[in-house]
């Protein structure tokens, strides 16, 4: 990216734009953006970098219309997720599959336009120590692995006892990473080095200023603090992360396998019938 205009916003002529110019952010929980000066300066970075690109803001109102017309056999389970940064969550897979485009975390600031990017199918920052992170993606408009993950969803919405455990599980960082590996065609997966890119804390990466305040708009915030300390002291320990990340894919294995025999057995008594 440094060999690049800071205000170039797309990734011609040298390369064909795969992306659609779409900036998309969520905001969630029917709060006051106003009460948050840092996501309103963030927001205004990132639209004065991409000044010709279509802007979506996904409050409650919009993302459920999106749903009801278009995704109805979500919607009772988006209105029904525990927590709310779970419809949020699972409403940026919905929208990137639907329309494509840039996703970014509402404490994401740029620092530059993102438009050579536009030249991959998909861009996602590597998230530590497995996995990818789901704070910033990029995608093409009905991206097969934007599919895969707007059609687990359902398959994926389990009580995992702890709040965070539920949160990361069932539509956030831990999800998205197990679909990465499960995913046929990574190849076509552009992830982004952990080192240069990493959202995790205040950072400046080559793309943005993270603010680090979790913008996940709802009132379980204070849980997801605590609990992000604690992974943060668990990081120190790489092999625990390994090993409940290793237990989570053979939780997933069993899900994708009691799925197909399900599928089977209907199947026979459709027959049999």
């Amino acid at each position: 990216m440094s060999s690049y205009p800071l205000n170039q916003t797309s990734a011609m002529p040298n390369y064909t734009n795969v992306i659609p110019a779409i900036l998309h952010h969520i905001f969630i929980g029917n709060n006051d953006l106003n009460k948050h000066p840092t996501w309103l300066a963030a927001r205004e970075a990132c639209l004065k970098w991409h000044p010709n690109y279509e802007y979506k803001f996904w409050n409650d109102t919009l993302a459920e219309k999106l749903i009801r017309e278009e995704y109805p056999w979500f919607l009772k389970i988006w209105k029904n997720y525990w927590y709310p940064i779970q419809r949020a969550d699972s409403l940026r897979y919905i929208v990137l599959y639907h329309y494509g485009g840039i996703f970014l975390d509402m404490d994401l600031h740029c620092r530059r336009s993102l438009g050579p990017l536009r030249r991959f199918e998909f861009i996602s920052p590597a998230a530590y120590p497995v996995g990818i992170s789901n704070g910033f993606l990029m995608a093409s408009i009905r991206h097969p692995f934007m599919k895969v993950l707007v059609d687990q969803l359902p398959l994926f919405n389990r009580n995992f006892i702890f709040p965070y455990a539920t949160v990361m599980f069932s539509t956030g960082c831990m999800y998205i990473s197990a679909q990465y590996l499960l995913y046929n065609d990574q190849c076509h997966l552009k992830l982004l080095d952990y080192k240069q890119h990493r959202l995790s804390g205040q950072i400046s990466t080559p793309l943005f200023h993270h603010y680090g305040s979790s913008s996940w708009h709802s009132n379980d915030a204070s849980f997801i603090k605590i609990a992000d300390n604690i992974i943060k002291k668990l990081f120190y320990h790489k092999e625990i992360i390994l090993f409940i990340f290793f237990i989570f894919i053979i939780f997933t294995f069993y899900l994708f396998y009691r799925r197909r025999t399900i599928k089977k057995k209907q199947k026979e008594d459709i027959l049999l019938f």
